[in-house]
């Protein structure tokens, strides 16, 4: 869709590549198709959000597209994607620099949870290193968190989920998108999960923990606490 988020495919000028490109405009992506090896890739512009290596398409020249995306200047930062068929997937070579693996056939559900998370990998690494909500400070540096200035133990799933809460104020998210963002798509447990930690986060926190809010029936947000008179911000 013109005016989407850009995804850049790196593949041929015909079947199965335009089929992705297809299914990402139905996704309300923006593809860009470059015919591999046929067509140079970019030298310049903004970093797309993905950059799909389309190995059924490539076959063998799909290693060389990999490391032609990770060298070149304007891609070289992107997540690559690698989309193959699933009888590959045993043999798939990690080494090119890969950030994910799509198996075909694929469905659409699995494709987009997948870009969605490498788009929110990519907003985490640009935000600040200390996160600061009321008396919560985390830092994603050290993994460290306090509350009033008082070291608190996380274990990693917790700090990761208050992490989230933390950076997404006043937003309401169900207990299936917690999931998807911190246990990942493929996590196979229940939503019960989420209740287990956001109670652990509570428990831990004190009175911070009052910023977590449950939204019946929908899910939870952390809406920020006023600290000395003012409402803090990230």
């Amino acid at each position: 869709m013109p005016g989407g988020v850009a995804v850049v495919i790196v593949g041929g000028a015909r079947e199965p590549t335009l089929s992705l490109a297809a299914d990402l405009r139905r996704l309300d992506y923006s593809p860009e198709v470059i015919e591999w090896p046929g067509s140079p890739l970019p030298t310049a512009g903004k970093r797309p959000a993905a950059v799909i290596v389309d190995f059924r398409a490539l076959g063998v020249d799909a290693a060389g597209a990999c490391e032609a995306v990770r060298r070149n200047r304007a891609l070289g930062k992107a997540p690559v994607v690698a989309l193959i068929h699933e009888q590959e997937g045993p043999r798939i070579d990690f080494s090119l620099g890969l950030d994910d693996v799509v198996l075909a056939p694929y469905r659409l559900t699995e494709l987009a949870a997948r870009l969605r998370l490498l788009e929110w990998r990519a907003q985490e690494a640009a935000r600040p290193e200390v996160v600061r909500v009321g008396p919560l400070r985390l830092n994603q540096a050290t993994y460290e968190v306090t509350v009033g200035g008082v070291a608190v133990e996380f274990t990693l799933k917790e700090y990761q989920l208050l992490l989230f809460l933390a950076r997404n104020p006043r937003r309401v998210f169900t207990r299936g998108e917690l999931l998807d963002h911190v246990w990942g798509s493929e996590y196979l447990g229940g939503t019960r999960t989420v209740d287990v930690h956001i109670r652990r986060l509570r428990a831990k926190t004190g009175e911070a923990g009052e910023m977590i809010e449950t939204v019946r029936g929908v899910g939870y947000r952390l809406v920020p606490s006023s600290e000395n008179g003012e409402e803090s911000a990230l």
